[in-house]
């Protein structure tokens, strides 16, 4: 990818980010009649995120054959033919999580939370801005690679924090407990996979397996706390 059109890419997403950020943030300011439907607003931006972020890599897995959904990654879809399914999920569930995070402000029960959901929504943004390389350059990776990598390590890791975090912030919720113990065992599975792949290589290769059960409990679990949200906004 060139310098300029990254740099547009950077630029455009950022732009996107923070629209989203203040539109939602101001309809959530808003109280009186109209505060019901701003919520329900929230919760369909979530919901609709998460849903077309499933429907971009199912379908990535399903037309592309040059990579095996098992063994490779996501991101790694982004060099297929069908290549642009993957930027495009990773946006839509980027922006998914910029509404939940504004919605999760509005309860006021976890600020660090919060601010952990609003790394988790930017990382993803980033990881989609910047690609990741063909697979096998592990050992030679390219700036964007670099880039997509470390966001996206930073991404998981704040939204397993977050999940964490507000589960025991809210009130006892079974099913969001059982999510969450689904998600931290899922990103346990899915680090020493790919650990694996990039250090000792011990292991079959099922990252791509790994991670894509990591990430269908992400999106299960922001699915379900934006259900589930009005029971503790305030």
């Amino acid at each position: 990818m060139g310098g300029r059109a990254c740099e547009r890419r950077v630029v455009l997403g950022l732009r996107v980010h923070r629209l989203v950020y203040a539109q939602v943030s101001a309809n959530g300011r808003r109280r009186g009649p109209g505060a019901a439907h701003n919520v329900w607003a929230m919760k369909k931006t979530v919901l609709a995120g998460v849903g077309i972020g499933v429907a971009a890599f199912t379908i990535s897995d399903v037309v592309n054959r040059e990579m095996s959904p098992v063994g490779e990654t996501i991101s790694r879809f982004v060099n297929t033919s069908a290549g642009w399914l993957v930027p495009l999920g990773l946006v839509a569930i980027a922006l998914a999580a910029a509404a939940l995070t504004v919605a999760v402000a509005r309860t006021r029960t976890s600020r660090a939370g919060t601010w952990l959901l609003g790394i988790w929504s930017l990382g993803v943004l980033l990881a989609a801005i910047f690609p990741a390389d063909p697979p096998g350059q592990w050992d030679n990776p390219s700036v964007p690679e670099s880039v997509h990598g470390f966001s996206a390590w930073a991404a998981f890791a704040a939204f397993t924090a977050a999940a964490v975090v507000l589960t025991r912030a809210w009130p006892r919720d079974g099913l969001l407990t059982g999510t969450t113990v689904a998600l931290v065992s899922g990103m346990i599975l899915f680090v020493v996979t790919l650990v694996d792949v990039m250090v000792s290589r011990s292991l079959p290769p099922v990252v791509g397996l790994t991670e894509r059960i990591a990430i269908a409990a992400s999106l299960g679990w922001m699915a379900l706390a934006a259900v589930r949200l009005p029971r503790v906004s305030r």
